[in-house]
């Protein structure tokens, strides 16, 4: 099954059991051997949430990501910008391109709980 037809499928399920799925599927797609092997990067407690935070930061690894990409920033910007050794960055963005499916599953799963919490993710434009 497509990760597509699973997430779709996964929305006719019972809040509990999605997140069940939700976390079976993460831990499947993460191994606990692999976190020593990030120096900056560190495994931390969470209901559903299974990639990488910074050390010592409540900060995830995806956004420093995100904020690289979406600002077009250099290394050494974000480095600068988020107060990381340079060698953090270079961390981040080879977890990140290593990880793009785990990522994109728990940003869907963001999404999915901030929507039914009634949060509208539509662009509004002025008049």
């Amino acid at each position: 099954m497509l990760l597509q037809e699973l997430k779709e499928q996964s929305y006719k399920l019972s809040t509990n059991d999605r997140l069940d799925l939700i976390i079976a599927l993460i831990q499947s797609l993460q191994s606990s051997v692999e976190i020593a092997d990030w120096q900056y990067l560190e495994k931390r407690s969470h209901p559903w949430r299974r990639q990488l935070y910074i050390k010592g930061r409540k900060l995830l690894a995806s956004t420093i990501w995100q904020d690289i990409l979406s600002n077009q920033m250099s290394n050494e910007e974000a480095a600068e910008n988020w107060d990381l050794p340079l060698d953090a960055i270079y961390e981040v963005i080879r977890y990140c391109e290593s990880h793009q499916e785990l990522l994109k599953l728990e940003a869907d799963e963001e999404q999915y709980r901030l929507t039914i919490k009634g949060v509208s993710f539509e662009l509004k434009t002025a008049a």
